[in-house]
């Protein structure tokens, strides 16, 4: 490990960026500036924190999250590539195996404004071999600055189109689920996939039992309303017309052993997604990109 976080630092890092043995000794690039700090293990390209500058951690994690080889880690920004959801195959579990494979770093860089961005890249070549992928590069783009982006680029390398679901999976903390209020859904259609049904969208998103939907035709903000910390966290995204805002409440948080029980109080996912559900599952042609972004901040 040391040899390889010694190259690591010797080919990419910088004054703000620093490779170390993260959690479950997995190698992650440290992003550290003006603006925050950031964390993103090679490990699935996974962000595992965002803490702006005198700010509460925006992104959260599960303290029962499982950090092994092969293994999802729960929290954070899960990159969901090449399905989002159940494999279309049925083969497989669910989304994908971009966050279960280990990416290379590709490269680092500073703007003049003082934001920092780390690259990290995926092949077919890279990906666990049973799931027997087609050709294709994908690279993450982590960017500290005012805001957290990420971009997610797909590239289809192959002679065959290159069909795909996916998602940036992320972890908001919140003070108390049941407390805060998410908007910019309002009047959308979505999929409850607790109940099996469709639904509109009346007022703003609020939780007080378990919630997993699809929401249908969305490209604009949301915005995470959290009086108990007293601040909003703005959402925004592209290349997406999906979003799902999910949270497990009770019963599913005592179901699943890298969760803890008491932890759906204090976390809400709302991810830019490709959903083959709410019919935007993508195709690229032979040689095409595509792009997946989330941008995420604080609102003033």
């Amino acid at each position: 490990m040391e040899n390889s976080l010694n190259d690591l630092n010797d080919r990419f890092g910088r004054k703000d960026v620093r490779f170390a043995a993260g959690p479950g000794g997995f190698p992650v690039a440290e992003l550290r500036n003006r603006f925050g700090v950031a964390t993103v293990a090679l490990h699935g390209a996974h962000v595992l924190s965002y803490v702006p500058n005198h700010a509460r951690p925006v992104i959260w994690m599960s303290e029962h999250s499982k950090f092994e080889p092969g293994q999802p880690i729960r929290g954070g920004v899960p990159v969901c590539w090449p399905w989002f959801g159940p494999d279309p195959r049925g083969r497989f579990g669910g989304h994908g195996f971009a966050r279960l494979a280990e990416w290379q770093a590709a490269r680092t860089e500073t703007a003049p404004g003082g934001e920092t961005t780390v690259k990290l890249a995926l092949t077919e070549a890279m990906a666990p071999p049973e799931f027997q992928a087609r050709p294709f590069r994908l690279s993450l783009l982590v960017t500290l600055g005012a805001e957290l982006v990420l971009a997610l680029k797909i590239h289809n390398t192959g002679d065959q189109a290159l069909e795909y679901s996916g998602a940036l999976h992320t972890y908001f903390q919140v003070s108390d689920a049941s407390r805060i209020q998410i908007t910019g859904l309002e009047e959308c259609d979505y999929f409850d996939s607790v109940l099996g049904v469709e639904g509109v969208q009346h007022g703003a998103v609020v939780i007080d039992r378990e919630i997993d939907r699809i929401y249908k035709g969305t490209s604009g903000i949301c915005r995470i309303v959290d009086p108990g910390f007293d601040r909003v966290i703005r959402v925004a995204k592209s290349g997406s017309t999906s979003t799902v805002v999910w949270n497990p409440w009770i019963a599913k948080s005592q179901r699943m052993p890298d969760f803890g029980d008491e932890e759906y109080h204090t976390m809400v996912c709302i991810e830019a997604a490709n959903a083959p559900k709410a019919g935007d599952g993508r195709t690229l042609s032979p040689g095409a990109s595509a792009e997946l972004r989330q941008v995420i901040s604080l609102q003033a």
